[in-house]
């Protein structure tokens, strides 16, 4: 998790990766400025309280912090690129997809 000191300010931010989303903290000599799950944008957004990487780069350079293209790759490679699926979705999705067997009719006798 990274930690940056910028003036007066504490900035925590990174991948929290049990819910899927990325965080950002700013403390200023010890109390708390801001957090994502006391954001409204953050708690409105899709993951109920977590950043997505645009917005952390966001509000990270609202404090004033601008992350180079390394730090934004090496933040974006924290990211899954999918969930993985339960086995068993796995094997529903497939026999959904899966083309129907040719229905073979009875010959007329």
């Amino acid at each position: 998790m990274p930690v940056l000191q910028q003036d007066d300010l504490t900035l925590s931010y990174g991948w929290d990766a049990p819910l899927g989303y990325y965080f950002l903290i700013v403390e200023q000599e010890g109390k708390l400025v801001y957090s994502n799950l006391d954001d409204p944008q953050a708690l409105a957004g899709p993951y109920g309280g977590g950043l997505t990487l645009m917005h952390l780069q966001a509000k990270l350079q609202g404090f004033g912090v601008v992350l180079d293209l390394p730090e934004l790759d090496a933040l974006a490679g924290h990211t899954p690129a999918s969930s993985p699926r339960a086995p068993a979705l796995t094997q529903l999705l497939d026999a959904l997809n899966r083309p129907a067997p040719e229905a073979t009719d009875p010959e007329p006798t």
